[in-house]
């Protein structure tokens, strides 16, 4: 392995040849066997770093590493996670103050509220900064269903692109919550909006019996969640999902289902689309194909395929 010292510059050039800092200031600057750091990754926010391991590592390489960082970035803080299988993900503030609760951050111009408290998620999915842009680019006058929306990052995007609404559906209240404040944090009114706190599968159902249609519909359910009437399984009810929404999609929309599961290759999702025809009348066409920024690299070896999956599709 490189010495951390040439590992962490080496992936902090590529970084800031391609981030506009003038407005993003955060990041991912290490990500685990793509920058040479097997199952670790540095997140950077602001002036502030989140280290997490995802494998044991001893206390003097992680002394290391820390030190590595401080010499290059003079970080404000730096805190770690410990994020091992099977047991709690741990968090310990190594060196500087705690950043508050809803810590703000920028990215390209937007502002959103972190947390590095809230268990594994820190309230913003970095490597889908790329695929919010394009939903940005997407959303003129359109109203647009986010659907599991946790903190509404795509619908925020979409609003400063011009989208006419955005309703935002999650069965969590504490993300409906969070979703609010990144609105206002915008100085967006939320009155023009919706924020339901509901199960999915429930609403798209619901939105079909009303006759309520959209014009982009936003699908990236998370890799677990439990509802009170089903358990959501990615290649089991990928197929039903899309089915529900394309049902509730106007003529020439854009559908977007999205899904970060490593296991669940490019080459599954596929097949399980054929699926789709199982749950609706309504054909569909992949009219676009995406996956990670390019601050989330694999090595080709490790991950021999980027594990984001992020896909248009329209009928």
């Amino acid at each position: 392995m490189l010495p951390y010292h040439q590992i962490i510059r080496k992936a902090w050039s590529l970084r800031k040849k391609y981030i506009d800092f003038s407005v993003t200031n955060v990041y991912r600057l290490v990500n685990s066997h793509g920058d040479a750091l097997p199952e670790v990754t540095i997140d950077v926010y602001d002036r502030n770093f989140l280290i997490q391991y995802f494998q044991p590592y001893e206390e003097h390489t992680k002394n290391k590493i820390r030190t590595t960082l401080k010499e290059i970035f003079k970080p404000e803080s730096i805190t770690e996670k410990v994020r091992l299988k099977g047991e709690e993900v741990r968090t310990h503030l190594i060196s500087g103050s705690e950043i508050p609760k809803d810590f703000p951050v920028r990215e390209n111009g937007i502002t959103f509220t972190v947390s590095f408290t809230d268990g594994g998620g820190t309230g913003l999915f970095l490597d889908q900064r790329d695929n919010r842009k394009k939903i940005q680019t997407l959303a003129e006058g359109k109203d647009i269903l986010n659907c599991f929306c946790y903190t509404s990052s795509f619908s925020l995007y979409a609003s400063y692109g011009g989208a006419r609404r955005t309703i935002n559906v999650d069965i969590s209240k504490r993300a409906i919550e969070w979703s609010k404040k990144n609105f206002l944090l915008n100085q967006l009114d939320i009155n023009n909006h919706e924020f339901i706190v509901g199960d999915v599968w429930d609403w798209t159902r619901r939105f079909q019996k009303k006759g309520r249609m959209f014009d982009l519909i936003i699908m990236d359910p998370p890799s677990f969640s439990t509802s009170k009437t089903r358990v959501l399984s990615i290649e089991k009810d990928t197929p039903e999902l899309i089915a529900l929404g394309l049902n509730i999609l106007r003529e020439d929309g854009i559908l977007v289902f999205s899904t970060n599961i490593a296991r669940v290759h490019f080459s599954k999702i596929f097949q399980l689309l054929t699926k789709v025809r199982n749950f609706t009348s309504r054909g569909y066409k992949i009219i676009g194909v995406s996956s990670q920024g390019f601050d989330f690299p694999e090595d080709g070896v490790h991950i021999i395929e980027p594990y984001l999956k992020f896909i248009l599709l329209t009928w």
